[in-house]
């Protein structure tokens, strides 16, 4: 009888410790009814692409075009280098536990790579370029001046998109935690770019000019479960089918690009719900 009597004390015991435990914890920053906002910097890499120009006077590809985040061609070793910053800001509240959906802006600039050597295949009619009038399909030396699209004003992502944080540790009394995080997230392209063909830029053409697709993967460090520091890396592709060249439109351009682009962002924690995993727990 007393050994029975203490088996089910045991087992009572250790089914109120858990809930103790749980009355002492904080509120999960993953859980349901959490709010997070950040904002950040990013550089990109590039892959080579084939863009295509089309106008009233020629239809051509610049094959193999090299494509580069600043106007210096600086490396991403030189992170905070570029003249031409690239940011990043995502809202996000969790739907349910580790599982939230997001609201992306993300800017990413690109730059023909000046002296470079690519193909030019197409057409171009007489008289509307001063090096270059007929059929080609042959290596030229690219520079600026002759055929550039700068996208100095950014091609900037509105997207929308789902995210999974992993609390790996958390502190006994919350002051620090890491997650790792995943995510993905599609959105539109709006373009604004400065054109140049044969010496003659034309500037600020916006437009809306296609859509992105990527996928996120980080690691964030928590500090007193309302701020965080997130080291992140985002890869995906920029389909670009209709980028304005002039306002009319008359001449535009394609390209598509995939791109890896690391990043760092500071962000806040907020609690707009009771629902969190742990309705006993006291509300910050």
């Amino acid at each position: 009888m007393r050994t029975s009597t203490f088996i089910v004390l045991i087992l009572v015991l250790g089914c109120i410790h858990p809930a103790l435990a749980q009355r002492k914890s904080k509120l999960n920053t993953n859980g349901q009814g959490a709010f997070f906002a950040q904002i950040g910097y990013n550089r990109s890499a590039y892959s080579s692409s084939d863009v295509e120009f089309n106008g009233n006077n020629y239809s051509f590809f610049l094959r193999e075009t090299s494509i580069k985040d600043n106007v210096e061609s600086e490396s991403l070793g030189k992170f905070f280098s570029s003249s031409s910053p690239q940011i990043s800001i995502k809202l996000g509240y969790f739907i349910k536990p580790k599982w939230a959906l997001t609201l992306s802006f993300d800017r990413y600039n690109t730059f023909f790579e000046d002296n470079q050597q690519v193909t030019l295949d197409g057409t171009i009619a007489p008289n509307a370029h001063s090096a270059y009038s007929g059929s080609y399909n042959e290596s030229i030396n690219l520079t600026r001046n002759q055929f550039s699209i700068a996208q100095s004003g950014g091609i900037n992502q509105f997207s929308i998109g789902v995210q999974r944080n992993d609390m790996l540790y958390k502190s006994r009394k919350a002051e620090f935690a890491f997650h790792t995080v995943y995510g993905v997230k599609i959105g539109g392209l709006f373009t604004k770019v400065d054109y140049t063909f044969d010496d003659y830029i034309t500037q600020n053409i916006s437009s809306f000019s296609g859509l992105g697709f990527s996928g996120d993967l980080g690691l964030r460090l928590e500090f007193f479960q309302h701020v965080f520091l997130q080291l992140g890396l985002t890869g995906g592709l920029l389909n670009q089918n209709n980028i304005k060249l002039t306002t009319n439109g008359s001449s535009t351009a394609k390209q598509v690009v995939g791109f890896i682009s690391p990043t760092i962002n500071l962000g806040f924690s907020f609690f707009v719900s009771q629902k969190n995993n742990c309705g006993t727990c006291p509300q910050w």
